[in-house]
């Protein structure tokens, strides 16, 4: 083999060893983690910078997932704060860098000024979705929680995918709660591009007595308070 050939051969492999290391960063699972938290009162910006603080640990322990953040602007959540990772298989939830030192590193930096409020797993309903996985790097992200009556999932899922025959060009990620919450439980997420856009973007359509409650809230991104790999 001459040398030119075997230069090509070793350059094959160094791109194909660079491309699976920028796949690993991100999977092509239908699941995500999804945490609610709530700064303490006059914590605000403690809260802020020992958040911070813990995603440099994350990218210390060079972790592959990508956790983004956002605040919630509109709703009855208002001045929370939300979290997730998504894009898993769920065995992935097995392989978290470091659990105990993340815990720890919580414990330090974010939960003497926040409460957890909520931490849950969710699927991606695939055939209800439309577009890319969502959320992205969108300025703003409108969330839509259902919960569904008991009993009433298969036809609620029913409803969904009959919507979105219709809604193809306008990207959504329909998610269903697997477990950490009320059952029945789903999120749709659509991005923004503005607050004001968040703010006008038009009600889903379902049949009555599918729906026990329902609420619509706007997110703002916090790409300081995002980890990207």
């Amino acid at each position: 083999m001459c040398a030119q050939t075997v230069l090509k051969v070793l350059l094959l492999i160094c791109l194909l060893s660079f491309s699976h290391v920028s796949f690993s960063q991100e999977s092509s699972g239908q699941f995500a983690r999804v945490v609610v938290i709530q700064p303490k009162l006059d914590h605000e910006d403690e809260f802020t910078a020992g958040y911070k603080r813990h995603l440099l640990w994350h990218k210390e322990h060079k972790d592959p997932w990508i956790w983004r953040g956002w605040s919630f602007v509109l709703g009855e959540r208002i001045g929370q704060f939300m979290d997730g990772t998504f894009g898993h298989v769920l065995s992935d939830f097995d392989h978290a860098v470091d659990p105990a030192g993340d815990s720890a590193n919580n414990r330090l930096n974010v939960t003497p000024h926040a409460d957890f409020l909520s931490h849950g797993i969710y699927e991606r309903l695939d055939a209800a979705s439309t577009g890319i996985m969502l959320p992205d790097a969108s300025p703003y992200m409108s969330l839509n929680t259902y919960v569904v009556v008991p009993g009433q999932e298969s036809e609620f899922e029913a409803a969904i995918l009959e919507y979105s025959k219709h809604t193809e060009d306008h990207p959504m990620s329909w998610y269903k709660l697997r477990t950490g919450g009320p059952v029945g439980q789903y999120l749709l997420i659509r991005p923004a591009i503005s607050f004001s856009a968040g703010g006008l973007l038009e009600d889903i359509p379902l049949p009555t007595g599918l729906v026990q409650q329902a609420k619509s809230e706007l997110l703002r991104y916090q790409p300081q308070m995002s980890y990207v790999p």
